[in-house]
């Protein structure tokens, strides 16, 4: 529709008629709007024919005028028209803004300076011209090329400069400004143009006067101390007029050196000397240097000319008030002498005229010490200052002649001196005392009688003389190996043994000395005492140290013992060739001589041949050891590889503890690798295993391989039985040393254990010393000195000296390889985190149920959480099963899941494109409402829970990497350890667990050697939940384990009532 006619008019009562033609396509329509009020519109709209007659109301159906008025379109289109023409006409005058004009304009200058620049680079000068007065040094400004021009307005030059605009001096000289167009010097000049007259526009603005059009003019710069600096810095070199107080010029050369001035000394009047300086010196303060101005040149005095000679010229030669000249009284000119011409001296600026200084020249103070000691070990100080003849006690001053000018900077020294080491005067002699403080005495020994020689000249009786300072103890280990045990002997040299407590007793009390019982003081610096008293303690043997000349230790100390003193240099040791065999073997087990097993050699990697060395070399030596290598990288074929060697070499059966899940892939694993080895695997019901053990004389197998539970059960008859190797795999099983499973395979009689773990801290550090007892027991001492002198430390107090010795201690005895450094054909494995949003009901449960928590923990006490932690954990527990399905905690729920939903989408879309995918989720009961969602899609699955029977599970496992089923529900806890599902390429971890290790080691089951795809690995996630904090502490927790093992953990046992608050905090 087109309006082609339209007028209005408006009556008093401010109704508005409005006439019009719309044309709706070749029909015509003449609209009348009476409009009453913003919302009160009446109209009327005839349809008129082309001959121009009235065809009466235009007969079309009402649409929405304004304000929802019905209207026809026509009348619709008229008003709509009439509003716009309203609302343009309505609209007042723009006037361009002032700052726009001054933007545009600048941004032009700056576009026609670029295009100038070329021609007038380097073309202009700066020339200062610095006026120099009593309290002032100010600088005016000329420029030009040939010809100068006066700058008479440095805002406006600065102005210039930053807009890049083009000024007018005169006829004869124009250009754009900018600091290309000038020379090199005068940049830096027009710089601290900018900046000097940048800081007055700043204080000029905030005196509230400010004007974009008007600034005040600037005529010259009043360089203040940091100016001076910075400005004859840049004419240093170059020669400048100047003018004098007097209005005098002079040209003069920037120099930085030191002047060459005369300070006159001559006689005035019948008892006086009166000292000049020449009126046409000049001086100014910089920030940190002296100038001095003559009639050649403008010197920059350097440090030590401006310390000595500033005081000096400020009184002659600066400020308003100065003379150049000053007058002193005989009686006081060997005080003026001594502290200010002695150092105009040094320089050489004194000219005497008929005035001997040498007569002015005050007696010299000297000082001397007297020191003496008694049978009781008190020490006395007399000291004595004197000015020639006379002297006196250097505390007791008052009675010195006025007539003697006195060194009062040197009195000051001394008696600085004096205090510092003695404390202390005598009643009645005034001579000062040490009395029954051995660290003061010490102190005055060991670095106070330098101080005392280097001040005055020092005297000491016999008795005083006796009193030595020792350097520290030279020490000196002799290390042998017997079998294996170690045997340390230590010599201490002089140092009677007896006091050998004593000294240890200091060093822990960080003493700087000990007072040996003759009276001598021993230095106990860092020497090699205490580097064998640091690991007597570390080792737990210091008693031995104090109370034997030998030590001995066993022989699996070897590598923290000769690394540990390899640091110190000042210890002497000697080695026997046994101990220094086991070491080099320790760290050279990639050379080592060990065989591999023939069967085995083309199938073993290069890292697990060094894996399977390195079980030999802790053999040989009697050593145990966890093997700790990341999941999937074959822990398993290693220690095969090592029973399989041990048949050929010596024979005896081996033991190998691992869950009850893993037995028979145990069993296969053997079986694949090493068919020869004769394996027991001792599992069924209890008449079965006893039939086992009935045969076992008889059968006499290589191998018995049993789980965790059976082998509790079953512990009185392994306890009468001497295995060769005790292996434990999954050794995270045993991380709590209280349980059953822990005191079973420790009771085990075995030459050498080994761990397996991809995990050997789960939680804390005390799992690290439960496996260390199985392997080694008292390798890391008592559970309850590893907490004190570790676990402590290190968690508690972040100390990362306890973190270095714990993992001196270990490091030989854990070998870890990530799949990252060491498979590198590996596929990549990508982690994704999907997160869903909860809705409706479900969102409604978990904020009242997150809220009814935080409210039990705020109103708690830590005390409280302590006592309630497994209801706490309940509600925990019921916050993230809400999270996955409310119906898991809710009998009826019917409203839905979000995660739910994300899941069925990820596993359709996978197993549409082909993918086979393992879902874990340590809910069981998750997993058979999943089930039951696929059995409606038709999507065959396997589900393997801790009720599937162990044979089943290792069934299940083979049949997924060969047949078509493409969905394997895994319960965490059972199957997160031990199987091999390398056909899957996806992982789906339906819920995170606070334990990050326990999810690793799921993922592993397919991102493992022998996998040929890249694994993306889905973490899903409730948005706005615990789940995401679990997340956060996940990667929070990581780090204890990444220092010690490199692995990462997370650990709900070590989360404060604070931190759950802070996690609600964010959710609710």
């Amino acid at each position: 529709m087109e309006v082609t006619e339209l007028t209005a008019e408006t009556f008093w009562k401010g109704e508005t008629e409005i006439r019009g033609t719309v044309m709706d396509g070749e029909d015509e329509y003449r609209v009348r709007i009476l409009r009453k009020g913003s919302q009160n519109f009446d109209y009327s709209c005839s349809h008129i024919s082309k001959t121009g007659r009235n065809l009466g109301f235009c007969g079309v159906s009402c649409t929405q005028g304004p304000d929802g008025i019905p209207m026809c379109p026509h009348a619709h289109a008229l008003i709509a028209e009439w509003l716009r023409r309203e609302s343009r006409e309505s609209k007042h005058p723009v006037s361009t803004s002032q700052k726009v004009r001054f933007m545009v304009r600048e941004y032009t200058n700056r576009e026609v300076s670029r295009i100038m620049g070329a021609s007038e680079e380097g073309h202009y000068r700066l020339i200062p011209i610095v006026a120099i007065s009593r309290d002032q040094v100010r600088v005016r400004f000329t420029v030009g090329r040939e010809k100068q021009y006066p700058v008479k307005d440095l805002t406006a030059f600065a102005k210039a400069m930053e807009t890049m605009s083009l000024v007018q001096y005169g006829k004869g000289l124009a250009f754009h400004h900018s600091l290309q167009a000038f020379d090199e010097e005068s940049r830096a000049l027009a710089l601290l143009i900018m900046e000097r007259v940048g800081f007055f526009r700043e204080q000029y603005r905030g005196s509230g006067r400010f004007s974009m059009e008007a600034e005040p003019a600037l005529k010259e710069l009043i360089l203040g101390k940091a100016g001076r600096e910075r400005f004859f810095a840049i004419l240093e070199g170059k020669t400048i007029e100047c003018e004098d107080y007097r209005k005098r010029k002079r040209m003069l050369t920037v120099k930085r050196e030191n002047p060459t001035f005369t300070a006159v000394v001559k006689k005035e009047g019948r008892d006086g000397i009166k000292v000049t300086v020449d009126k046409d010196i000049m001086a100014f303060s910089g920030e940190k240097s002296l100038f001095i101005a003559d009639q050649e040149s403008i010197c920059r005095c350097d440090p030590d000319y401006t310390e000595c000679l500033t005081v000096f010229m400020e009184y002659m030669v600066m400020g308003l008030d100065a003379e150049n000249e000053v007058s002193v009284n005989d009686r006081d000119m060997p005080l003026f002498y001594e502290r200010v011409l002695r150092k105009l001296e040094s320089f050489g600026l004194i000219r005497s005229e008929d005035v001997d200084l040498e007569s002015y020249r005050p007696k010299e103070l000297k000082a001397s010490f007297y020191f003496d000691s008694d049978a009781a070990g008190t020490v006395t100080l007399r000291p004595e200052l004197a000015y020639g003849d006379f002297s006196f006690h250097p505390l007791a001053d008052e009675n010195v002649p006025k007539e003697i000018c006195r060194d009062v900077p040197g009195e000051f020294k001394v008696s600085q001196l004096i205090t510092t080491y003695f404390k202390y005067t005598e009643d009645g002699s005034g001579n000062l005392v040490i009395k029954n403080d051995d660290e003061a005495v010490y102190r005055l020994i060991s670095e106070g009688m330098k101080k005392f020689m280097d001040t005055g000249d020092v005297f000491v009786s016999e008795s005083f003389k006796k009193i030595r300072v020792l350097p520290p103890v030279s020490t000196s280990v002799q290390v042998r190996t017997l079998g294996r045990w170690l045997e340390l002997e230590v010599d201490t040299g002089a140092l009677p043994r007896e006091e050998l407590a004593a000294v240890l007793a200091a060093y822990g009390k960080k003493k700087s000395f000990y007072r040996m019982k003759n009276g001598d003081f021993l230095t106990l610096g860092d020497g090699g005492l205490l580097t064998v008293a640091k690991i007597a303690e570390q080792l737990g043997v210091a008693k031995e140290l104090v109370g034997s000349d030998t030590i001995k230790l066993p022989a699996y100390r070897a590598m923290f013992l000769d690394a540990a003193l390899k640091e110190d240099k000042s210890v002497s040791v000697y080695r026997d060739q046994l101990f220094k065999a086991v070491v080099r073997g320790m760290k050279d087990v990639e050379d080592s001589d060990y065989e591999i097993p023939k069967r085995l050699a083309s199938t073993l990697r290069s890292y697990q041949k060094v894996g399977y060395r390195w079980l030999k070399s802790l053999d040989a030596y009697g050593f145990g050891g966890i093997l700790a290598d990341e999941m999937g990288l074959g822990k398993t074929i290693q220690v095969i590889a090592l029973l399989l060697d041990e048949k050929a070499e010596n024979g005896g059966t081996s033991l190998v503890v691992c869950p009850a899940s893993l037995v028979y892939n145990w069993e296969n694993e053997f079986a694949q690798f090493a068919p020869e080895l004769k394996i027991m695997t001792a599992a069924g019901n209890q008449a079965e295993r006893e039939e086992m053990f009935a045969a076992y004389e008889k059968e006499r197998p290589d191998v018995i391989i049993t789980s965790y539970d059976l082998l509790k059960r079953d512990i009185l008859w392994y306890h009468e039985k001497e295995f060769r190797f005790e292996i434990i795999d999954e050794a995270q099983y045993i991380k709590n040393s209280s349980t059953q499973a822990a005191k079973s395979v420790k009771a085990v009689p075995a030459k050498t254990r080994f761990a397996l773990t991809g995990t050997p801290i789960e939680n804390h550090l005390g799992e690290l010393w439960s496996i260390f007892d199985f392997l080694m027991p008292g390798f890391l001492f008592t559970s309850q000195k590893f907490k004190r002198a570790f676990e402590m430390p290190i968690v508690r107090d972040q100390d990362p000296n306890a973190l270095v010795q714990l993992k001196k201690l270990t490091g030989p005895f854990i070998l870890r390889r990530l799949k990252k450094d060491v498979l590198k054909e590996l596929p990549d494995k990508l982690e994704t985190v999907l997160y869903s949003n909860m809705e409706g009901e479900q969102k409604d449960l978990y904020t009242a149920a997150a809220a009814s928590l935080k409210e039990q923990l705020m109103e708690g006490t830590d005390g409280d959480y302590g006592k309630e932690r497994m209801q706490i954990l309940a509600e925990l527990m019921r916050l993230r099963q809400i999270c996955c399905e409310p119906s898991l905690c809710f009998d009826g729920y019917k409203g839905g899941s979000a995660k739910l939903d994300t899941c069925m989408e990820l596993l359709l879309n996978g197993t549409s494109a082909g993918h086979k995918i393992l879902l874990f989720s340590q809910f069981t009961s998750m997993l058979e409402i999943i089930a039951k969602r696929l059995k409606k899609e038709k999507i065959p699955f396997y589900l393997l829970t801790g009720s599937t029977p162990k044979r089943d599970r290792v069934q299940m496992a083979s049949s997924f990497q060969k047949d078509d089923v493409m969905v394997f529900l895994i319960s965490l806890k059972a199957g997160g350890t031990g199987l091999n599902l390398t056909a899957a390429d996806v992982v789906i971890h339906y819920d995170p667990w606070w334990n990050v290790a326990a999810q690793n080691q799921a993922t592993d089951r397919a991102h493992r050697i022998g996998q040929e795809n890249q694994v993306s690995v889905f973490k899903l996630i409730t948005k706005h939940t615990i789940e995401e904090n679990i997340l956060k502490l996940q990667e929070m927790k990581r780090d204890l384990a990444d220092t010690v093992v490199t692995e990462g953990t997370g650990a709900l046992s070590s989360i404060t009532r604070e931190d759950l608050i802070r996690m609600l905090d964010e959710d609710i």
